[in-house]
């Protein structure tokens, strides 16, 4: 009857994609990706309106990072599509090992894609030059790209199993944390990332002293995406039901929160801590899976799915093209009569912001999904 049971579950989590996409891990991308396409220049247009509401006040604070220590929403933006991206390995990675592809086969693919990404990383950094000195070779694509092909090596080379992604887990961690932890003074400019980069990072570095993309943080990201793996894994058991696997996620979720918390979290270097407090953070929203997909497509979280369906294709578009300049010249004189002109600048970003999402619609509506 167990058997039954999960097999049941199973069925239910693959007949509950649509055309073999994840509900609920394109509404989270989703989700995480708003804030970058424009809910926060909105936030930050908005604001300003209000000097004197602590609410808004405090929102627009969430918009921004820290300067070093701490942690807000919009630190988590980017961390989130590194665990997010782990969670999807569970699903492409098993897929082809049971389809029978070799293990070179998966690996190549697995580097092919870091490579685009971290090309694609240097358009969006921009300007190209052959003087290196000119240009910034880390990158958040390349991040992402760099930290899943090493995540993917680790998970194919141990056969993707549960106890040897969470042995990786650790052991970069604690790699990572005796590293930074004896190399350095945790200050921005004594930390051991800062002499990494300096070291081995070529030309311009985006904090000046350090990168918060650069080598030791990509291996830092690798132990987050295998966090991500692992969450996978677990939302997928066919041994325990959809409230048992929620159950112990929350718990587990809420165990590596209270943890990372209690060490230093700085995202700048990607501590040990703020791994740990980004993963823990990433399992408790795990609890949409059941939601979105457990329980059939909700309506709710479509508008969501329509800009997640298309992560990597809206980030870039927004990253070479201007959706503000076309929604103040689209709707310059429609807002100037609608509009206080204090109001102005909060209704270009509103109109940048549904201009993004329509783009994601279109392609949405079309079964159109750009991915590498």
């Amino acid at each position: 009857m167990g058997a039954k049971m999960g097999e049941m579950e199973e069925n239910r989590s693959k007949t509950s994609q649509k055309g073999g996409r994840m509900v609920s891990l394109d509404a989270l991308r989703g989700l995480d990706m708003l804030f970058i396409i424009g809910l926060d220049a909105l936030v930050y247009r908005i604001a300003p309106l209000y000097p004197d509401n602590r609410v808004w006040q405090t929102i627009r604070e969430q918009m921004g990072h820290r300067a070093w220590e701490g942690l807000t929403v919009y630190d988590l933006v980017f961390p989130l599509f590194v665990f997010l991206a782990g969670i999807s390995m569970s699903f492409s990675l098993r897929r082809q090992m049971s389809d029978g592809h070799s293990t070179v086969r998966i690996l190549g693919k697995c580097w092919r894609r870091a490579l685009v990404l971290v090309v694609l990383g240097w358009v969006i950094n921009g300007p190209l030059s052959w003087d290196a000195s000119q240009m910034r070779f880390a990158s958040v694509l390349g991040l992402i790209g760099i930290s899943g092909a090493l995540a993917g090596s680790w998970v194919v080379l141990s056969r993707c199993r549960m106890k040897g992604v969470l042995t990786g887990t650790c052991l970069i961690l604690a790699v990572v944390g005796i590293t930074q932890w004896l190399g350095g003074d945790m200050t921005p400019g004594g930390c051991f990332n800062s002499k990494a980069d300096t070291l081995l990072c070529p030309g311009i570095l985006h904090s000046g002293s350090y990168d918060p993309e650069g080598p030791l943080c990509i291996v830092s990201a690798t132990a987050l995406c295998l966090l991500g793996y692992a969450t996978g894994l677990h939302l997928t058991r066919p041994d325990m039901g959809t409230f048992k696997r929620c159950a112990l996620l929350l718990s587990a979720g809420g165990l590596l929160l209270g943890a990372g918390m209690q060490l230093p979290v700085i995202k700048g270097i990607w501590t040990p801590g703020f791994v740990l407090s980004c993963g823990g953070i990433g399992m408790l929203l795990g609890v949409l899976h059941p939601i979105a997909d457990g329980a059939g497509f909700r309506a709710w979280c479509k508008p969501l799915v329509v800009v997640g369906s298309n992560a990597l294709f809206i980030y870039m578009v927004t990253h070479l093209f201007s959706f503000s300049a076309l929604a103040e010249r689209l709707g310059c004189g429609v807002l100037n009569r609608l509009l206080p002109a204090a109001w102005l600048p909060a209704g270009y970003a509103a109109g940048a912001l549904v201009l993004a999402w329509m783009l994601c619609l279109f392609l949405y509506r079309r079964g159109i999904f750009i991915k590498l």
